[in-house]
């Protein structure tokens, strides 16, 4: 199974935000749709579902942005340790023949 990266979470990110956009059009076109008809109860509910949809689908996105910066930061912390370890391991190396006074 693959990991996901932060690369995969910035697309997701980024298709979740081309949903935002279609999700507000389709909103409007529909409550319009209901006003003109007369049904001024559903177009509002149509564009209050369309909202929450909206602001949901741009939580997530936002969400996604969030965890993929979080996880280029640990993909760094983790380089810097593993160089740190190889420093200090390299640095024992070195110093394995001197314990004689050499």
């Amino acid at each position: 199974m693959e990991s996901v990266t932060a690369g995969h979470l910035r697309s997701a990110a980024r298709i979740a935000d081309a949903l935002v956009y279609a999700i507000g059009v389709a909103g409007v076109i529909a409550g319009g749709l209901l006003l003109r008809r007369g049904d001024l109860g559903f177009a509002i509910v149509a564009w209050s579902l369309t909202f929450v949809g909206g602001a949901t689908l741009r939580l997530a996105a936002w969400m996604a942005r969030g965890l993929a910066e979080v996880l280029v930061r640990q993909a760094n912390l983790q380089a810097a340790v593993s160089d740190l370890q190889a420093d200090k391991v390299a640095e024992q190396r070195r110093g394995a023949g001197r314990h004689w006074g050499l």
